[in-house]
C-alpha cells in the first residue's frame, strides 16, 4: 500500500473520532484553516426552520448543489409564465389604444378584432397557467403554499386600471 492510500485509511487501532480529530490538528498545524473567507465572523444561519429535522439534510444537499424541490421550480415556472402573459396583454393594450386614437372610424372594426383575438389568446394562456396551478396545488406540502386560480375578470381590472 503507497504512503498516499495509507494517509488517507483510519488505521484500525484509532475510532473515528481520534482519527479525524487529528486530521484536523494536522490540518490545522500547517496552516490550512488560515485565510478562510468569512474568517472570524458566525457561520450564516441556513436552516429552514419551517422543515422538520429529518428533512433537514436533503433540503441542505438539494440546495447546495443548486437544486430545488420540483414543486418549487414549478411555482416558479407558473409565476413566469403568467408574468409573460400579463406583459404581453400589456403591451398589446397600449398599442390596442394608440392605434384606437389615431385611426379613421371606418378602420375601428378591424381594430376591436385584433384586440378580440389579443383577448382571446391570453384567456386560452390562463387556462392553461390555472390547469398548471390545480396540479401544483395538489403538490405543494401545506395549503399556505396554494397559489390562487388567475381570475379574468381581476386581470382585465389590473389592465384597465394601469392604463389610467
Amino acid at each position: 500500500m503507497s504512503d498516499e492510500s495509507e494517509r488517507r485509511r483510519k488505521p484500525e487501532d484509532k475510532s473515528w473520532e481520534d482519527w479525524v480529530e487529528e486530521k484536523i490538528r494536522k490540518a490545522q498545524e500547517e496552516g490550512l484553516f488560515n485565510d478562510l473567507s468569512g474568517q472570524g465572523r458566525p457561520l450564516p444561519e441556513r436552516r429552514n426552520p419551517f422543515l422538520p429535522e429529518e428533512r433537514q439534510l436533503a433540503y441542505d444537499l438539494l440546495r447546495d448543489s443548486g437544486h430545488t424541490l420540483p414543486w418549487i421550480e414549478e411555482g416558479r415556472e407558473i409565476d413566469a409564465r403568467l408574468n409573460r402573459a400579463r406583459q404581453l396583454l400589456s403591451r398589446r393594450y397600449r398599442w390596442y389604444l394608440t392605434e384606437r386614437d389615431r385611426r379613421p372610424g371606418h378602420e375601428l372594426l378591424a381594430l376591436e378584432q385584433v384586440w378580440r383575438s389579443y383577448r382571446q389568446e391570453f384567456e386560452e394562456e390562463v387556462a392553461v397557467i390555472n390547469a398548471s396551478i390545480h396540479i401544483y396545488n395538489l403538490k405543494v406540502p401545506t395549503l399556505s403554499l396554494h397559489k390562487h386560480i388567475i381570475l379574468l375578470e381581476e386581470e382585465y381590472e389590473r389592465l384597465y386600471a394601469s392604463s389610467d
